[in-house]
C-alpha cells in the first residue's frame, strides 16, 4: 500500500519550488512595501499632529500673555478710567503686617493750619483771680498772648429773612408793580439758591435719601423742611445745572476730544 501512494504523489521539481519562492518573496516584498508606505503616511500624521499640538501650544501662550496683560490692566498702562484700578496689596510686605493699625501714629507731628484768616469773633478769656490763692492778679504786658483759632458751627447756622415789597405805581404812565426778588430767590418759594445747592449736594453728591435729607435740614441747619419741598430744591438744582451740562456735553462732542473722563454719553 505505502509503495502504491508513493507512487501516487508526483514530486516538485527545481523549478516549480523555485517559482514558489519567487512569488512568495515577491509577496512579501509587496507586504513590506504597503507597510513602508504605511509607516511613511502615520509619520507624517505624527508631524502634522506634532505642528498642530506646537501651534496650539503658542496660541495657549499667547492667550495666557493677554490674560494677564487683561487681569494687570489700570489706569495707568491702558485706556482704564481710574475708578476701575482694581485695589492691589502692598509689595513691601513690612507694609502687610497683621495688626497693624491704618493711619498716622499718635502724637505725630501735625500738618493742620494755625489758622483761618481773619476772624468772625474774637473772645478774650481772662483771668481775675489766682485759681490757687485767689489772689488778684497783673497782667503781663511783655508777653505774647497765646492765640487760638477754632472753626465751629453756630447755634443758628441758617437766617430767616423776610422780604418786603410794597406795591408801587408810576403817576406818569399807570405802570404798577412789585420790585423784583434778589438772585437766588423764587417768588412764592421758601428757600434760597445757597440752601437749594447745599440739598441738592446732599442728594446727587452725596447721595442722601430724600428722608436723610430732611433730617439734615431740620436737625442741623434747624429750618422746617417737607419732602415735598426737597424735591422741589433738587428740581431747580438740576434745572440750575442743565444749561453748564448741555455746554459741556457739546464739547466733548466734538472731534478730538474723547474719553476725557468716566461720563458716557449717547
Amino acid at each position: 500500500m505505502s509503495e502504491t501512494a508513493e507512487l501516487r504523489i508526483e514530486p516538485l521539481t527545481v523549478t516549480s519550488a523555485l517559482q514558489y519562492m519567487a512569488i512568495t518573496v515577491l509577496q512579501v516584498a509587496e507586504w513590506l512595501v504597503k507597510q513602508q508606505q504605511l509607516l511613511k503616511q502615520q509619520q507624517r500624521l505624527l508631524e502634522e499632529r506634532q505642528s498642530q499640538i506646537e501651534a496650539q501650544q503658542q496660541q495657549i501662550e499667547e492667550l495666557k500673555d493677554s490674560l494677564d496683560k487683561l487681569k494687570n490692566r489700570d489706569s495707568q498702562n491702558s485706556s482704564l478710567p481710574p475708578s476701575q484700578d482694581l485695589l492691589k496689596k502692598p509689595s513691601d510686605k513690612s507694609k502687610r503686617k497683621k495688626n497693624q493699625k491704618r493711619g498716622p501714629k499718635y502724637n505725630h507731628p501735625g500738618k493742620t493750619r494755625n489758622g483761618f484768616g481773619t476772624p468772625d469773633l474774637v473772645v478774650p478769656l481772662e483771668l481775675e483771680n489766682c485759681p490757687i490763692c485767689e489772689t488778684e492778679l497783673e497782667k503781663v504786658e511783655q508777653a505774647p498772648q497765646k492765640v487760638q483759632q477754632v472753626a465751629e458751627v453756630v447755634e443758628q447756622p441758617v437766617e430767616i429773612r423776610e422780604y418786603r415789597r410794597p406795591l408801587y405805581k408810576c403817576p406818569n404812565c399807570g405802570w404798577s408793580g412789585y420790585s423784583s426778588m434778589p438772585l437766588g430767590v423764587k417768588e412764592g418759594f421758601s428757600y434760597r439758591g445757597r440752601l437749594c445747592s447745599i440739598v441738592g449736594w446732599l442728594g446727587y453728591g452725596g447721595n442722601l435719601t430724600w428722608r436723610k435729607q430732611e433730617y439734615v435740614v431740620e436737625y442741623v441747619f434747624g429750618v422746617p423742611i417737607s419732602q415735598g419741598s426737597i424735591a422741589q430744591m433738587q428740581r431747580w438744582f438740576q434745572s440750575s445745572l442743565e444749561p453748564s451740562y448741555q455746554q459741556w456735553l457739546s464739547y466733548v462732542k466734538q472731534p478730538g476730544v474723547r474719553c476725557v473722563d468716566e461720563t458716557t454719553y449717547s
